[in-house]
């Protein structure tokens, strides 16, 4: 039997779940997994890559399919940064619209390199964000994070559906004075009902708790060399920041 090749161990602290575990760097095996799905070039085949990278790398038992999306984003910027290298390069095509006399107007297009750390890419909390959602003085809900079970349903269905299918599966109870109503006991039909049935004012503020959710964000300063153009890059998403 051929010797198996020791490789490092990494503990890290997950953002949302506040809970330590433990990690080695991904192999060439994860590489390819990884490679595959970029190449396909299809948003569901880069989330179940990284689901399953995720899934091999994590020394701690865990279930990556309960993780909030957020946490699996933060491993797997930690497992980037510990297997290839911590610094990323990106390269961004230039926007700006060039403006000549009596030609028409062109995009620059010069394509400009950016790099950063993966380390330092942090979650970002809004000031405004709550879990808890107030919906009368005696009715409301508590959220939770979307994790990959829930986005895995959202594949093939039009806006509307999918977005009421994101609320009624991060629901994680309803309350009034006298009880609380775990999502978990009712069937999707009664979340759906309970949904519509809000008021739109009431819709905005369930809303809110998705627009102020917890993101992985990076902001970088961009220069063209070419055309002097300047503005502040914003990656967001994991599919940003791959390099």
């Amino acid at each position: 039997m051929l010797p198996k090749i020791d490789v490092p161990i990494y503990e890290i602290t997950l953002p949302l779940l506040k809970k330590k575990i433990k990690i080695r760097p991904f192999l060439v095996k994860e590489e390819k997994i990884l490679l595959m799905a970029m190449e396909a070039e299809d948003e569901n085949s880069v989330l179940l890559a990284i689901k399953q990278i995720v899934t091999n790398c994590c020394i701690d038992e865990i279930d990556v399919d309960k993780l909030p999306i957020l946490d699996l984003e933060y491993i797997f910027l930690q497992l980037r940064a510990r297997s290839i290298g911590e610094i990323i390069d990106l390269q961004y095509k230039c926007n700006n619209d060039i403006v000549k006399e009596g030609e028409e107007t062109k995009k620059c297009n010069s394509i400009i390199k950016l790099s950063f750390n993966a380390l330092e890419v942090e979650p970002t909390f809004e000031v405004n964000h709550n879990k808890k959602i107030e919906l009368t003085p005696r009715l409301g809900v508590v959220m939770k994070y979307p994790d990959f079970s829930i986005i895995s349903k959202m594949e093939g269905l039009k806006e509307t559906e999918m977005l009421t299918k994101m609320i009624t599966g991060c629901i994680e109870y309803i309350y009034n004075e006298e009880e609380l109503f775990y999502a978990k006991d009712a069937t999707e039909n009664e979340l759906t009902e309970f949904i519509d049935n809000l008021t739109r004012e009431q819709f905005e503020k369930v809303q809110e708790f998705f627009d102020t959710i917890p993101k992985m964000k990076k902001s970088l300063d961009f220069k063209c060399s070419k055309c002097g153009y300047q503005e502040e890059v914003v990656l967001e998403g994991i599919q940003s920041f791959f390099g």
